[in-house]
């Protein structure tokens, strides 16, 4: 399990294909994606599995039934090999997927002992709503990191329609608190909790207000 701060990462492979051409497909990473046609907004998770433990889990849930869904999943027992800066990220699945649609939420954790959740991107104006509702349910929010702040436009979760998407980074604290006992094993992240269905209740409601 890989909680180091992200900044810290030097990735091992220089993109996707370096990647798939060292690592197994459903041994080491596995693909999940739902597409939902009607929809126009996309909640990923491109270091989720065992890389950035919950990120998965929080995209999937927030996506529910209503909007497209993908998670590159790290399997393996240690999962830092299998991290692809963001900004490098291009995985053809998710690149497609990313092409139709307008709004993106992408998930990301980064090491910190404090519950909070920096918000970046450049969709400022989802990012901002986001930030409302996150507050108002009880999380602490804050300004991206600048290592962290999701703004080049390379960014996987600007790669859509208007080139403009919203990074979320949840802290080790905030994504622990997602899961029975804070226990992130891939065996008990099946078992969330309270605070859980809280956090994605608000990030759902952010879009459901900004489109009213």
């Amino acid at each position: 399990m890989n909680l180091l701060p992200r900044a810290t990462v030097t990735d091992t492979y220089k993109n996707f294909a370096d990647l798939a051409a060292h690592e197994s497909e459903g041994i080491d990473w596995s693909r999940e994606v739902l597409r939902v046609p009607a929809s126009d907004l996309s909640h990923i998770a491109i270091h989720g599995g065992g890389i950035e433990v919950g990120t998965t889990e929080a995209a999937r849930a927030a996506a529910g039934d209503s909007h497209t869904f993908y998670s590159f999943r790290g399997k393996k027992a240690s999962n830092r090999a299998l991290h692809i800066t963001s900004s490098r990220f291009d995985e053809p699945t998710c690149l497609s997927l990313q092409a139709d649609m307008t709004r993106t939420v992408s998930w990301h954790g980064f090491h910190d002992p404090l519950k909070v959740t920096e918000v970046g991107g450049l969709d400022e104006h989802l990012g901002l709503w986001i930030t409302r509702s996150l507050e108002h349910a009880g999380f602490p929010v804050t300004g991206a990191a600048p290592e962290r702040a999701g703004r080049d436009p390379r960014n996987i979760c600007n790669r859509n329609l208007t080139g403009q998407g919203v990074q979320l980074e949840l802290s080790t604290a905030q994504r622990a608190a997602f899961f029975r006992d804070g226990a992130t094993s891939a065996g008990n992240r099946k078992n969330t909790t309270a605070e859980f269905a809280l956090y994605i209740e608000a990030v759902q409601a952010a879009y459901r207000r900004m489109r009213a």
